[in-house]
């Protein structure tokens, strides 16, 4: 892999002013709105794994697009397995496999809980942990099912949506219908049946098919795994890291991990495209298939030659990040493009060790805290969001080859970067000034889901699927509002994704619409109660909690009708 022809170019830049990452800096005698600042999730839903035909619907389109590897997703995208395709979702602590004809949405996804609808088809989780405040739920037509412990699981819902299967290889499951829930322990199955008027039978799990053997064909590649020793759990992307580079010791950095096999001319965050993720806004998408976590957590640097990958401290809940760069232009002016011949183009070069990030999106204090000290050691984690970008010392800017610099309809049309590169030496790179985190380019509709360059259209699910209800527990995550409704803001404030104050605000314009899911009632209690993931195996369960109440009260009853009776008759224990 090369770079395209090098053409002359100058480069020029606005100041783009932030403050501390949260928002840009008012003009003179202007006080900044007052907004509501909700910081984004730490974590996403990363398309881990393609087989066949998967299309892809981004929250807010209508427009079915074929998937693409390393995509992040978050609540309200859609996926579809055409017939004999196969894809995976990796969320760090589960993944989420989809056979054949299956339809997913993510229906709400934060630090808290991950909900999945299962429209129709089959789909396995593999539950690595459970945290004591996660919670994962999979909704079908029939029933919400609540995963409680970690283990391996399977929902299949036939063709016509009248059925559910959910099959507990291992751990245990809490399945709510209208009006009841019951419980499915390992080694069990649950058929599920009816739409208005739901009945269900529990029985033995079925023998292991093909579709279970390739489960735990991708489940073994994290059984000696090494990279867990260097990298927190929480990174998503760390189990592909082993069999696509090794790791070294530098006494500077660390323990690094360097990638075996990369083209020539190759940097980071070079060969791949851009796409608009809300509430991130511009966000790396990388070619490799190990290109996950190392392009959206850590730092990189260039070290006896080759680009070495030093992720955060293993012991800190990594939080995701959409891509770990800075931007440069030149020159004073509006906005920080350069030009590439007569037309305007965006220029980056990856974040090294110890700088900081400061989001172009809003967020907390705190959160840009987080965001840094789970990415680098920083010598001084007391006032990173005040960091002033534009001063901060740049490890790999005066690098020769690191600085990365495409025309804008390619940044923005979410176009391959790598055929479109143009030369910059280390000498304009270093002489850039530096914009920020991201550029002021306004997003397009192809920039949220760029379609396929060749071949067929995308396959579509059916429309009798795509408007199926389903069964929920928790409410969902508000629906989406569409891209179209958020152009004006994206056109006023370029680069920066609305606040939630105003996609509150844009959400309530929109038409009310029926939801595509039905909200269970509160079920009856079951007649046995099942330890939840917040106890551990070794407590008593409430039935013996129960048991053990009833005989202390009784002994207490005894010893007072005892205690009743002449002294003659008293037991010799009194008095004790």
């Amino acid at each position: 892999m090369t770079f395209a022809r090098t053409v002359p170019y100058s480069l020029f830049l606005v100041a783009l002013g932030f403050c501390g990452g949260c928002q840009y800096r008012a003009s003179a005698g202007t006080p900044a709105p007052v907004t509501r600042v909700i910081d984004p999730p730490s974590r996403v839903a990363r398309i881990s794994y393609l087989k066949g035909a998967v299309s892809f619907q981004a929250a807010g389109t209508d427009d079915w697009v074929a998937a693409t590897l390393n995509r992040p997703l978050v609540a309200g995208d859609e996926l579809w397995t055409d017939q004999g395709a196969q894809a995976e979702l990796d969320l760090s602590h589960a993944f989420v496999r989809l056979d054949g004809s299956t339809s997913a949405g993510i229906l709400n996804l934060d630090d808290r809980t991950v909900q999945i609808k299962i429209s129709e088809g089959t789909a396995q989780v593999r539950l690595r942990r459970l945290d004591e405040e996660d919670q994962l739920e999979l909704d079908t037509p029939q029933a919400a099912t609540t995963l409680l412990r970690a283990g391996e699981y399977r929902v299949r819902v036939n063709p016509s949506g009248s059925e559910t299967e959910m099959i507990a290889r291992s751990g245990e499951v809490e399945i709510t219908t209208p009006g009841k829930a019951f419980t499915v322990r390992a080694g069990q199955s649950a058929r599920v049946m009816g739409i208005e008027t739901v009945s269900y039978d529990i029985g033995q799990a079925p023998p292991a098919d093909a579709f279970d053997d390739f489960c735990r064909t991708r489940d073994r590649r994290m059984e000696r795994a090494e990279s867990l020793r260097y990298v927190s759990p929480y990174v998503i992307g760390w189990e592909d890291l082993d069999e696509f580079g090794y790791w070294r010791d530098y006494p500077a950095y660390g323990s690094v991990w360097i990638p075996r096999v990369v083209g020539a001319g190759w940097a980071p965050y070079r060969f791949g495209h851009w796409v608009w993720i809300e509430p991130w806004g511009w966000t790396w998408i990388d070619d490799a298939p190990w290109g996950f976590a190392p392009f959206h957590y850590g730092r990189w640097v260039f070290v006896d030659s080759v680009w070495v990958w030093i992720p955060g401290p293993p012991r800190i809940r990594a939080v995701y990040a959409p891509a770990l760069v800075v931007f440069v232009g030149g020159g004073p002016g509006l906005r920080y493009y350069f030009s590439i011949g007569i037309g305007a183009g965006v220029a980056w070069f990856p974040l090294g060790p110890r700088e900081v990030y400061l989001p172009p999106y809003r967020t907390s204090r705190t959160y840009i805290t987080n965001v840094n000290i789970s990415h680098t050691v920083l010598r001084n984690t007391s006032n990173i969001w005040r960091t002033d970008v534009s001063r901060q010392h740049y490890a790999n800017r005066g690098i020769a080859g690191a600085v990365t610099a495409v025309p804008e309809d390619v940044f923005a049309g979410g176009r391959p970067v790598g055929r479109s590169a143009v030369n910059v030496t280390g000498r304009q790179a270093a002489e850039a000034r530096i914009g920020g985190s991201a550029p002021p380019v306004t997003p397009l509709r192809r920039s949220v889901s760029p379609p396929q360059e060749s071949g067929p259209p995308a396959a579509r699910p059916p429309e009798a699927v795509t408007r199926r209800e389903v069964t929920v527990r928790r409410s969902p995550a508000p629906q989406s509002v569409p891209f179209e409704q958020k152009r004006p803001s994206l056109d006023r404030d370029p680069g920066r994704p609305p606040d939630a104050g105003k996609i509150d605000e844009l959400r309530r314009q929109q038409p009310p619409s029926q939801p595509q899911y039905r909200r269970t009632p509160p079920p009856t209690p079951s007649p046995e109660p099942t330890a939840t993931p917040r106890q551990k195996d070794n407590l008593p369960s409430k039935r013996q909690i129960e048991n053990r109440r009833r005989s202390i009260e009784q002994e207490r009853q005894r010893t007072s009708q005892a205690s009743k009776q002449p002294a003659r008759k008293q037991s010799p224990n009194k008095g004790r």
